[in-house]
């Protein structure tokens, strides 16, 4: 009888962890049939549980104040409810998600009525917008079996978060929440707010929290607001990806490599040039141990140009030209460069620098294969797929390009300047 007992109690255990705890641990430990992080520069807003007549209009208008494109994953039976808002949030720009038909926990669901329920989510937003929703999130996150199996069947994205405000609870001050975000901000970050549910009055404090919170982002953290994509690639990739923005983000702490803004191309850092002499007009404006300015390409951000092999170079001229006032006022308030005489880059894509006025040379030192080589594995990461065979044409050494501050400031110090084509 007890070893009977035994069998039953095991059987259930082994049940509840396939039905309730595996796909926990695919989804939100493991990563495994979910989007927890995207692959951008910036981070994207998400919002749960509306839409919500009180508090959904209030929050487009902040949302379009402040130029962010958001995504809203909303709950069936609200959205048959209030269709006016969600085709305006529609109409607005925003990505419509799915939060289930109703606002129930996974771990409460049957395999079949779990089934049932999202089918009929996905069915309502479908019949006011006329797109099925590609992105859903369920509730809490809270995941069982049968949705795992599902999401896989209807080829729908599971997406999670990393960051959030616990701004579902009404004690949370704006501040609070704002401060919570921040502190956990990255690239790639998909943060976690409400538009409706969570405690009476909650959502007041979410949208007092907004305003500070973009500008903080942007500002704080020098990192732009994105939509909410995904692209489709390999695992395999994505691993290479991982690995390799956690190697730039410890050279960019060692070398004290800084960023702008939130949108530049260009990151900055104060290094000793190693030579040779750098003339300008029969002048010498830098040589062997001169303190320079040193700019590095943000090449997530070059990466973000575009995935389309044909169109990144002219996008990335473009981004450069948006980024040069931002970096002129930067060298020119900025209490560490004001004695700095020359910019420098070390850098194998260098046929186009010259109308930007940059001069281009030889990179005298050693290590310029190993440098070359790094710059070709940083170009097959964050560039289009056919990069691979276009960085045979660049050669196996980078060149040094330099312009002088005097140059610099010449050329973009006055908004009527402009890059000769």
């Amino acid at each position: 009888m007890n070893t009977a007992l035994l069998y039953i109690s095991l059987f259930i255990f082994l049940l509840i962890c396939v039905y309730f705890l595996i796909p926990e641990l695919f989804l939100h430990f493991l990563g495994i049939g979910s989007h927890k992080r995207q692959f951008s520069p910036g981070v994207s807003f998400t919002f749960d549980d509306g839409p919500d007549p009180r508090y959904t209009p209030r929050l487009l208008e902040i949302l379009a104040r402040q130029n962010i494109k958001a995504c809203f994953f909303l709950v069936g039976e609200k959205a048959e409810k209030y269709p006016a808002l969600v085709k305006q949030i529609r109409d607005e720009g925003h990505i419509i998600g799915c939060h289930n038909y109703t606002h129930r926990h996974a771990w409460l669901l049957s395999p079949w009525t779990t089934w049932k329920l999202w089918d009929k989510g996905i069915e309502s937003i479908k019949n006011i917008t006329g797109n099925e929703p590609e992105y859903i999130r369920p509730p809490w996150g809270g995941c069982n079996l049968a949705l795992y199996i599902w999401s896989l069947s209807r080829r729908k994205k599971i997406v999670v978060w990393n960051a959030h405000g616990l701004d579902w609870q009404a004690k949370r001050l704006p501040r609070q929440i704002a401060d919570r975000i921040v502190k956990r901000a990255r690239e790639g970050t998909i943060i976690l707010l409400h538009d409706s549910g969570g405690e009476p009055g909650a959502p007041e404090n979410t949208l007092a929290c907004l305003d500070e919170l973009c500008t903080r982002i942007r500002k704080d953290r020098k990192l732009p607001i994105v939509p909410l994509s995904f692209p489709n690639w390999s695992w395999r990739r994505k691993l290479v990806f991982r690995i390799w923005e956690k190697w730039e983000h410890l050279y960019a702490r060692i070398y004290h490599i800084k960023r702008i803004d939130d949108n530049n191309l260009f990151r900055l850092c104060l290094t000793r040039y190693k030579g040779p002499d750098l003339i300008e007009e029969d002048k010498v404006v830098a040589t062997k141990g001169d303190l320079v300015g040193e700019i590095h390409f943000d090449n997530i951000r070059f990466q973000a140009v575009g995935t389309d092999s044909q169109k990144t170079s002219l996008r990335a001229i473009k981004l450069a030209r948006r980024s040069f006032p931002a970096l002129i006022n930067y060298i020119s308030t900025h209490p560490d460069h004001q004695n700095i005489k020359v910019y420098l880059g070390v850098t194998m894509i260098n046929r186009g620098v010259k109308p930007f006025g940059f001069n281009v040379q030889e990179y005298p030192n050693r290590g310029g294969r190993l440098i070359g080589w790094l710059q070709k594995i940083i170009m097959r990461i964050y560039h289009p797929s056919d990069q691979a065979r276009k960085t045979a044409s660049l050669g196996q050494r980078p060149k040094i390009v330099w312009i002088s501050k005097k140059a610099l400031l010449e050329k973009y110090g006055s908004p009527g300047n402009k890059i000769s084509s």
